[in-house]
């Protein structure tokens, strides 16, 4: 009798592996921008701090002028590193927040809506309220607000991601296609009327109100 053999590990689904790759982006990127972000922030306060200096008028005529520059030097280096730190930390974990909730309702709902990127607004939007100082139910009721105002801010930007999806949706399909046809050594089809890129962008600039393009104009 054959021994058995051991059970192979569950693979992770295609969706979930595209989901989690597409989180772990755009967090990195929220990352870095908050980095960049809190660096130059920092960077220019301390460069207004160091004009209010010079020359200085007010410094100790006992301590050289070489210290001073020292000293300055060093403390806009850790203001500019502590900068960087706090900066990529609080943006990176907003948008970690913000697409693990979109891109796990995605998993679950198995569709990418506005409703998604409404619900991620929201529970982002009441988390971070929870930090702000303040009283247990001061940040219960800004928590509530916070809620509010994420959902409400990200309907909008649910909407536009949703339209372009739908709109995107048969390109990335004919994309697809290409790749599959190409692997099996067939010829690759031409796009149809109304499948390619530049159709998408004609369909998106007709539902642009003519006001909107004169005023651009």
């Amino acid at each position: 009798m054959d021994a058995a053999t051991p059970p192979q590990e569950d693979e992770i689904s295609p969706q979930i592996k595209a989901e989690f790759e597409e989180w772990g982006t755009k967090t990195m990127g929220g990352v870095l921008a908050g980095m960049l972000y809190g660096g130059a922030r920092e960077a220019a306060s301390a460069a207004k701090m160091e004009q209010s200096r010079l020359p200085f008028p007010h410094e100790d005529k006992l301590k050289p002028k070489g210290k001073i520059i020292r000293e300055m030097t060093e403390n806009k280096v850790l203001r500019i590193a502590r900068g960087t730190v706090l900066g990529g930390a609080k943006l990176g974990a907003f948008v970690a927040l913000f697409s693990g909730v979109q891109h796990g309702l995605a998993v679950h709902r198995s569709t990418h809506d506005a409703l998604n990127t409404v619900a991620a607004g929201a529970v982002t939007g009441g988390a971070f309220s929870l930090t702000l100082p303040g009283s247990l139910l001061t940040r219960i009721s800004s928590a509530a607000m916070g809620t509010i105002l994420g959902g409400s801010v990200a309907l909008p930007l649910g909407w536009l991601q949703s339209t372009l999806q739908a709109e995107l949706n048969p390109v990335q399909e004919q994309d697809v296609l290409q790749v599959q046809l190409a692997e099996a050594g067939r010829p690759k089809p031409k796009y149809e009327e109304g499948q390619g890129v530049d159709a998408v962008i004609r369909r998106l600039e007709a539902r642009v109100p003519e006001s909107a393009l004169k005023s651009r104009e």
